[in-house]
C-alpha cells in the first residue's frame, strides 16, 4: 500500500529538519516533489531515497577533491610547500581600509566644517 502524501509540516517533522529547510531543498531541487494544484506534496520514502543520492554524489565529490589535490586536506597547502593565493600582510578587503559608504556619518553635524571669513 502506498504511503499518503506528507504535506511540508509533516515532512520536516518526519525528517526532524526545519520547515526552512524541506521548502530550500525542493526548491533547490534536491528532493522530489508532487504539486497537485497549488499544493506541494511529498512521499516519504522517495524523499529518502533522494537524500541518499545526494549525499552519495557529495561523498563522492570529496573524494574527487583529495584525489585531485594529491593529499588528504583538501586544498589547504602548508606555507611550506606553496601557499595558496591569499592577500598578502594586511592587504585583505577587509583591512582595507576604504570604509563602507554606509559606516561613514552623515548629516550636517558630521560633515567637516568650513570657515568662511567674514
Amino acid at each position: 500500500m502506498h504511503a499518503p502524501w506528507l504535506t511540508i509540516h509533516e515532512l520536516a517533522k518526519a525528517l526532524k529538519v526545519s520547515i526552512k529547510t524541506v521548502r530550500r531543498a525542493y526548491l533547490r531541487g534536491e528532493i522530489p516533489v508532487e504539486r497537485i494544484f497549488r499544493f506541494v506534496r511529498f512521499d516519504l520514502e522517495q524523499v529518502k531515497e533522494a537524500m541518499r543520492r545526494n549525499a552519495q554524489a557529495d561523498l563522492d565529490q570529496v573524494r574527487q577533491a583529495i584525489q585531485r589535490n594529491g593529499h588528504g586536506s583538501l586544498g589547504i597547502v602548508d606555507a611550506k610547500e606553496g601557499a595558496t593565493p591569499r592577500a598578502t600582510g594586511g592587504a585583505s578587503r577587509r583591512r582595507d581600509g576604504v570604509p563602507s559608504p554606509r559606516l561613514v556619518k552623515r548629516g550636517r553635524k558630521f560633515q567637516p566644517s568650513t570657515r568662511r571669513s567674514v
